[in-house]
């Protein structure tokens, strides 16, 4: 995020006709705020959908009221908690016109769901078996190259 900052900061000062506070949202921004909308729409609604199931920890340990969730929005998006929130950080930086922090934020951020959907998704399999077997193979991620 500091390096956003930086990268805002510069441009804004080097080349102000790029940045959103000059002469209004340009086509770019407006891109970028419908993205950080549409991502933290799809994150919200995962975690209404999910209630108690969803929790920013990964649980190792199957409680008994852990549920498999497969209906409302599960049933188009495995991951919407996750999906939400990197259309979210890639849009923030999409809005802000920032071509470095663009690409950075798809990486890093791609980079990190990628290992915690495996994490995540080992335990997924060891609490649901099959079920989930069958859930993950018909239900996509969304996100690029994660199946």
């Amino acid at each position: 995020m500091g390096f956003a900052i930086i990268e805002y900061s510069v441009e804004a000062w080097l080349l102000p006709g790029i940045k959103v506070g000059s002469g209004g949202m340009g086509y770019v921004s407006w891109l970028g705020l419908a993205l950080v909308l549409l991502g933290e729409g799809i994150r919200k609604v995962g975690m209404l959908t999910a209630q108690s199931n969803f929790t920013h920890n990964i649980r190792v340990r199957r409680d008994e009221r852990h549920r498999l969730v497969t209906h409302g929005i599960y049933r188009y998006i495995r991951h919407p908690g996750y999906l939400g929130w990197y259309i979210w950080c890639v849009g923030t930086q999409i809005l802000l016109c920032n071509p470095f922090s663009i690409v950075a934020f798809a990486i890093v951020t791609w980079r990190f769901f990628r290992e915690r959907i495996e994490y995540e998704e080992y335990y997924l399999r060891r609490f649901f078996g099959y079920q989930y077997e069958v859930y993950a193979a018909r239900t996509p991620t969304w996100l690029p190259l994660i199946p």
